[in-house]
């Protein structure tokens, strides 16, 4: 017997016993066919192996997690719509090998992920996504910890995402049907700014890290632009040194960004409109409605927050602000692991891998280094507190009951300086939700309760 480290793919037949029992005959030749026309040659193309064979399933070796991950999106993809419908399960560890069979810790996992699977689905363990690498193209999201059957600890894993593919050329063609067009801001700033989705007008004010062009396509953790134009008619735009908006201004304070949103107000002709605010993009909302009451019928912040990391009094706050900083100024470029990494991963803990990287790589897109470190500093000593009590509009604080980077405490305080504001936790650790974080659904029910509330006080 010999010993390695393998990726093993678990199959399973959803309701095989019942089938069995309704037809056997038919069901063993729709399983036949499906074993001969779809999995084994799709096995065979991806470097792989069946190793076992049971009336309801197969065990599959492969070489690399990434080839087993390919293989069961393939395989789920081909039997869409089929009269057999599979589960799956990869996980990677070590196994035995005794002739042809294997056996071992991957082989149980797997089997155990599968077996809490969805019908039509895979779950692909941390491990087999951690080993496959970042490079991998498969959309995967990630889920709950599981406790998993024999197993004394819960177990962290990934779906995949067999609509990514599908969505992320609805993606491509949204970024290109965007009609983008230049403001100019009061001091002479020239800004990118754009409208998406029809219904009620939703202002989105401008945050860290911003391009048009690029939000929908390379940036998975702003995948939720989607969800808020399927339901208002977006308006948003790049913030100077972002994206397509002029790069290199020195004079980037809180003062300038509300002169921005006023500007972007003015070039699309809105009068009065709720306005949307994330992470630093609430700090700017906040300002706005406070200075221009005239202009902002409703508010919503999510993950906001009224002082930056270095106004906050707190030591730690002001360590984690300085050290960011610093790393930045030394890790910017560098390859993976980089500072933007590190950036990303605190923003969204949650998020796959995959999309952590991707999100790191787009902030080059959006801002070179210079930029970055100068808006970055003005968001650590960014501080609104003042003019929050001058807020007249309706207003919906939307915080991460978990947020790494701005603690929930900071949307407490951002709805208490508020008048009448009203505070609801979302139960995320991340700061930026990607469009799989499960608090995307409260959020958006709530905005929907929050602008009919609107409407009714007129």
């Amino acid at each position: 017997m010999a010993k390695r480290i393998s990726a093993i793919l678990s199959l399973d037949v959803v309701g095989y016993t019942a089938r069995m029992a309704e037809d056997t005959e038919a069901t063993l030749k729709d399983l036949q066919r499906v074993l001969g026309q779809v999995i084994r040659p799709l096995v065979r193309d991806h470097s792989g192996r069946i190793f076992k064979l049971m009336g309801d399933g197969a065990l599959v070796e492969f070489k690399s997690a990434a080839a087993a991950i390919r293989a069961a999106k393939s395989i789920l993809l081909s039997l869409r719509g089929d009269k057999i419908s599979l589960r799956a399960g990869i996980h990677v560890g070590d196994v035995t090998v005794n002739e042809d069979d294997v056996f071992g810790e991957a082989v149980n996992l797997a089997a155990r992920l599968q077996a809490s699977a969805s019908p039509g689905g895979c779950l692909v363990s941390k491990t087999a996504v951690e080993v496959a690498g970042l490079s991998l193209d498969v959309t995967l999201k990630p889920e709950s910890s599981m406790r998993l059957k024999g197993l004394p600890s819960p177990v962290e894993a990934f779906s995949i995402d067999l609509e990514g593919d599908r969505r992320n050329a609805e993606l491509s063609r949204m970024s290109a049907l965007q009609d983008i067009r230049f403001a100019r801001s009061k001091d002479g700033t020239s800004l990118a700014w754009t409208a998406t989705g029809q219904g009620r007008t939703l202002v989105k004010s401008p945050n860290w890290v911003q391009h048009l062009e690029y939000e929908w396509t390379k940036n998975a953790l702003e995948g939720w632009l989607p969800l808020l134009s399927e339901r208002y008619r977006l308006v948003r735009f790049d913030g100077r040194n972002n994206g397509l908006s002029e790069r290199g201004v020195q004079d980037i304070s809180i003062e300038r960004s509300v002169e921005d949103l006023k500007a972007i107000f003015d070039a699309a002709e809105i009068e009065k409109a709720p306005v949307f605010g994330l992470s630093y993009g609430a700090t700017i909302a906040a300002a706005f409605a406070a200075m221009h009451p005239e202009r902002v019928s409703g508010l919503v912040l999510m993950n906001g927050f009224a002082q930056g990391l270095t106004k906050r009094g707190r030591p730690a706050d002001a360590a984690l602000g300085k050290a960011i900083m610093d790393m930045s100024r030394d890790g910017w470029g560098d390859e993976y692991p980089s500072a933007r990494d590190l950036m990303a991963q605190s923003f969204a803990p949650s998020a796959s891998p995959q999309d952590q990287r991707g999100y790191a790589e787009f902030m080059k897109h959006a801002m070179d280094h210079q930029d970055w470190l100068r808006v970055g500093n003005t968001v650590d000593e960014a501080d609104v507190s003042q003019l929050l009590p001058e807020i007249q509009c309706p207003t919906l604080v939307l915080h991460a009951t978990r947020d790494r980077m701005h603690g929930s405490d900071q949307g407490r305080r951002l709805a208490a300086g508020i008048p009448n504001a009203r505070f609801v936790g979302l139960d995320t650790t991340n700061n930026t939700m990607p469009v799989y974080d499960p608090a995307w659904q409260k959020a958006l029910k709530e905005m929907a309760i929050f602008f009919e509330a609107c409407d009714q006080l007129g």
